[in-house]
């Protein structure tokens, strides 16, 4: 049997139990395990929402960063243009 075939037929057996065990239940019980899972969802949710939300705003940063560093670059070397045009003008005028 292969290792994948061993490990779905463990997965479904604690799957099984886990609904047993959960059919056994009074109601009280079964709507407060179910409760319990609920807020460990919600909490998960938000905190994917808070880190993912968090590489959003760093992407967004990183892009303005990139962008004030090539109009740096551009207004460097217009200016460089311009001054060499400029000394160009006075010597040759």
């Amino acid at each position: 049997m292969s290792e994948k075939r061993k490990t779905e037929t463990g997965s479904t057996k604690s799957k099984d139990a886990f609904q047993a065990e959960f059919e056994a239940l009074p109601l009280d019980e079964k709507f407060s395990r179910l409760f319990k899972m609920e807020a460990v969802t919600i909490g998960e949710t938000i905190n994917y929402i808070v880190d993912n939300s968090s590489k959003v705003f760093d992407k967004a940063v990183d892009a303005m960063n990139e962008f004030g560093r090539k109009a740096q670059a551009d207004c460097a070397e217009k200016k460089a243009d311009l001054f060499s045009e400029t000394i160009h003008q006075s010597i040759y005028a």
